[in-house]
């Protein structure tokens, strides 16, 4: 898989990431931490189109913004070891801190009676330039796509 949206960065503990790629005939969501990684599929090519039009639409002025997605698969379905693993990807300005620019993944796991949090990756300050550039590309490349930015 060829990231086709992507943020990644480097703090004391390892490098992160969240990208978005083509994975066959779906897409995927990738967030890696420095020890663990996980992905998880986009509904649809739509999705996908309505996170890269959320990033060319980032405001540039601070007012309240967000975007969220929600992704899951289900796994062993309709046995005993069934077990949902879901996510909430949010793309946003936040109000709580001069509403700066963020990325944030943040999944959980569903098994019978119990769940259990997952994994949490937050990119505070992307590189927003360098995403809406790969999000006009994306929409570019997607049939049927058409963007309100440059």
């Amino acid at each position: 898989m060829d990231p086709v949206l992507s943020c990644r960065w480097h703090d004391q503990d390892g490098e992160w990431e969240l990208s978005v790629s083509r994975n066959g005939g779906g897409w995927e969501l990738i967030a890696a931490a420095p020890r663990w990684s996980e992905s998880l599929p986009f509904a649809g090519p739509e999705d996908v189109r309505r996170l890269a039009q959320a990033l060319l639409d980032l405001p540039a002025d601070p007012e309240p913004y967000e975007f969220a997605w929600e992704l899951s698969r289900t796994e062993f379905e309709r046995t005993e070891k069934e077990r949902t693993h879901f996510a909430t990807f949010a793309v946003g300005l936040d109000p709580a801190d001069d509403h700066r620019p963020y990325l944030a993944y943040q999944s959980y796991y569903h098994w019978g009676q119990t769940t259990a949090l997952g994994l949490e990756v937050v990119c505070e300050d992307p590189p927003v330039d360098h995403l809406r550039a790969q999000a006009h590309a994306l929409l570019s490349d997607l049939p049927g796509s058409t963007s309100t930015q440059p």
